[in-house]
């Protein structure tokens, strides 16, 4: 998905779903093009005190991102075994790539699922064009509960966020 056209403002309002002043948070986002949003979610992490771990599978984006900003995004492989880097579990996962791309798309949300912590948040930035309310069924198939699209926040993109509630699934 080449990320185009999302304002400051846009993630700004975006990023006001993620608590403040709240002990030790984690971030997982997974991209192949960042477009302000990064950046944004490195500061704001930065000023609260919480973990940012930026993946890219993309391996010609991972060099440009990882020669043109401050911080260190990860190499990101569809086939490695988990997706968490250092057994870490998240409080937020960002995912902002075309989820139509995804080879295995059945392998990419079984191994997904596991990274959150107990009532985490998965935060799913996708084309204004994507079937949301298949997306919304696939996404309770794979035991997500509170599945609620925003879709007014980008004036590209739509975002579904959904949560992994404890005792749940895998």
């Amino acid at each position: 998905m080449n990320m185009k056209n999302i304002t400051k403002k846009e993630i700004q309002e975006l990023l006001t779903i993620i608590p403040r002043n709240y002990p030790s948070l984690d971030i997982f986002h997974l991209t192949n093009s960042c477009n302000g949003i990064c950046q944004e979610l490195f500061e704001f992490c930065q000023s609260q005190g919480y973990g940012y771990d930026l993946s890219i599978p993309d391996a010609e984006y991972f060099e440009h991102i990882s020669n043109t900003t401050e911080f260190k995004p990860h190499k990101f492989d569809f086939k490695r075994n988990r997706y968490n880097r250092l057994s870490r579990m998240y409080d937020f996962v960002f995912i902002s790539l075309d989820l139509e791309e995804i080879e295995d798309i059945d392998t990419f949300y079984k191994k997904l699922y596991p990274i959150s912590k107990n009532a985490g948040t998965v935060i799913f930035i996708v084309d204004k064009n994507y079937d949301l309310r298949a997306f919304e069924d696939r996404l309770i198939e794979e035991n997500y509960v509170a599945v609620n699209p925003i879709v007014e926040t980008f004036e590209n993109y739509q975002i579904l966020c959904a949560q992994k509630m404890h005792g749940w699934g895998n």
